[in-house]
């Protein structure tokens, strides 16, 4: 084993690229050690009141060229971002006008139910509780000791005119079909 084999190859290039590190990373904290010594020193020279202060700093500053087309496309893009936020804001607004109808709509039925408590004496106030739950008048005058004709009314007073208008549909119909059969 005379020659040079491929393990010595690769430890000379592992040194290589080490030393080659090392080298790079002296100079970067050569360079970082100049910008910051460079500025204290210049810091140091101008408020350490030795040196008179000039109003002429550095080169004039040039004027930026003016791009026109970006001046045409902020305005499209500050409309965009307009028209973005209102859309933002509206669908907000469409989410809320839907809760505030659902709102309203418990609401309303609620009062319905206050109204028809309030005008039940207070005799039927459990039959018409009952009533509202969707209790038969059959099931509500067994279940309260009363008449079925006094369930049947205070049903229809729970569940609004409707229900006792078509009650009074139904019994004609039904007068009809008996009249018909006969």
């Amino acid at each position: 084993m005379s020659g040079i084999n491929w393990r010595d190859v690769v430890l000379a290039l592992a040194a290589l690229i080490g030393a080659y590190l090392a080298l790079s990373v002296m100079r970067l904290f050569q360079i970082g050690g100049r910008r910051h010594g460079g500025a204290k020193k210049e810091t140091r020279s101008r408020f350490s009141g030795w040196e008179p202060y000039s109003s002429h700093q550095g080169p004039e500053p040039q004027p930026v060229p003016v791009d026109t087309a970006m001046l045409v496309s902020e305005p499209k893009f500050t409309e965009e971002l307009a028209r973005s936020s209102v859309d933002v804001e509206l669908d907000r607004l469409r989410r809320e006008s839907v809760q505030l109808r659902e709102e309203l709509a418990r609401l309303t039925e609620e009062v319905s139910r206050l109204k028809a408590a309030r005008n039940v004496s207070p005799l039927y106030n459990e039959a018409t509780a009952l009533a509202q739950q969707g209790m038969p008048a059959a099931g509500i005058a067994g279940h309260c000791g009363i008449s079925i004709g006094e369930a049947e009314l205070v049903a229809a007073l729970a569940r609004g005119g409707s229900e006792f208008e078509r009650h009074e549909q139904d019994e004609v119909r039904d007068e009809r079909n008996i009249q018909s059969g006969n």
